[in-house]
This record gives C-alpha cells, sequence and structure tokens, in this order.
C-alpha cells in the first residue's frame, strides 16, 4: 500500500484544490508556482508537503536511478556515465560533485554555505528540523528535481495525439453552471392587491400608498379597506 503524502499545503492532498499536489502533465512554471507556494515552515518537520515528496517520490526514484546506473557501469567495459538517448531524464537527483552514498543534494551559494548532499531522507530531515536548510533551498531543489521528472513525460503526451483523446475523454473540461441572480426583495417594498370582479392585480410599488379608491359591494372602497 502506497504512503499517503500530505498536500503542498499541509493538510490532506485534495484533487478539488489544485495548487495541493502535483500532475503529471504541470509546466515547469506551475510547478515552481505550487512548490513555491507550498507550506514549509523553518524547522517544521510535521505535515511538511515539501518534505514528503523528497521522501515518498524524489529520494526512492533518485535512489533508483543510482542502482541502474551502477548495475550498468558493472556489466559494461566501460565508465559510468550518463550519455545515450534518455539518459538526461534518468538523471538521479544529485550534483555533480556529490560524494559516493549521496541520493539527494541541495544546492546553494557558496555565501551561504555551498552544496549540501544527503544519503538518506532522515539525513534531509534532521537537517531541516535543526534549521541547516532553508525552506527557500529546500523548494528550489524539489522544484529543479520535480521538473526534470515531469519534463519527459509532458514532452511524450504532447507528441501523442491518442494520449491526448484518452485525456480528454477521461477528464472532461468542465462547464462552470451559471449562477442563478438572486433578487432581494426589501421587506419595506409596498405591494399592493387589489380584488375587482373575482380578479387579483398586483400593482407597482410605486403606486402603493397613493388611496386609489377601488369599487367593492355597493360604494368606495379605499386601500384601508379590508379585502
Amino acid at each position: 500500500m502506497n504512503a499517503m503524502v500530505p498536500g503542498l499545503a499541509g493538510g490532506k492532498m485534495s484533487s478539488s484544490d489544485p495548487d495541493s499536489k502535483i500532475d503529471f502533465l504541470d509546466p515547469p512554471d506551475a510547478v515552481r508556482r505550487k512548490i513555491k507556494k507550498a507550506f514549509c515552515e523553518e524547522g517544521n518537520v510535521t505535515d511538511n508537503g515539501v518534505l514528503s515528496f523528497v521522501e515518498a517520490v524524489l529520494i526512492p526514484i533518485s535512489a533508483l536511478r543510482l542502482e541502474r546506473a551502477a548495475s550498468k557501469a558493472a556489466n559494461s567495459d566501460g565508465p559510468s556515465s550518463a550519455s545515450g538517448e534518455g539518459a538526461e531524464e534518468q538523471m538521479p537527483f544529485v550534483s555533480e560533485d556529490a560524494p559516493a552514498g549521496t541520493v539527494f543534494s541541495i544546492s546553494r551559494d557558496e555565501k551561504h554555505g555551498g552544496p549540501m548532499h544527503f544519503p538518506t531522507y532522515d539525513a534531509l530531515r534532521e537537517a531541516f528540523e535543526k534549521r541547516e536548510v532553508h525552506p527557500k533551498d529546500l523548494k528550489s531543489a524539489v522544484a529543479d528535481a520535480l521538473v526534470s521528472l515531469l519534463d519527459p513525460i509532458r514532452k511524450q503526451f504532447e507528441e501523442n495525439t491518442e494520449w491526448q483523446e484518452v485525456t480528454k475523454l477521461a477528464y472532461p473540461s468542465q462547464v462552470p453552471e451559471k449562477k442563478k441572480k438572486k433578487v432581494n426583495i426589501s421587506p419595506r417594498t409596498a405591494v399592493r392587491i387589489s380584488i375587482e370582479n373575482g380578479v387579483g392585480e398586483i400593482l407597482p410599488s410605486s403606486s402603493a400608498g397613493q388611496g386609489k379608491e377601488r369599487e367593492s359591494g355597493n360604494g368606495k372602497c379605499s386601500d384601508s379597506c379590508d379585502s
């Protein structure tokens, strides 16, 4: 059973809130905007959607890619490299200068201490809890990793018309319902109903209170008469 990943807003991930989740087809600007808005309080490791994304998605993928690269290198005569078709999207989320065993790297300016490298999620979590990792730096690394992860998926989708048609059928565009206008009638609005020859008539409020007389039985009757 897959672990439940908190939403980017800090609570549960919700399909009704597009900013609480990352979609496979999100373009880079949408990914970066969502990560930038995500709840990621400094030192807070509880209900932190950004950290949870690293734990549940990015580090497992990065570790798998490192394992595949190591296996490929062991079975080949030459040194391990990321060259070749499709190599770019198979790169782990570590920087080139990362020491062996790193599964996730965070780039930082040298004036802020330089890049940081983590061999496990627990090491990253501990560093964030101790405020050794700033939320801005974490968000930047996560956004970069997600963009590189989703880029080949989005490109294949854009080149495949069949996939696009299936998506339209599965997720038809929602047409917003037109809201009915509510008419609020003030209790002060004067409405007169006259009964003449058994026929009811609603008179405009502008004419109410003008003392118009009506025929009632054998004589005249003003507006104050009982029906």
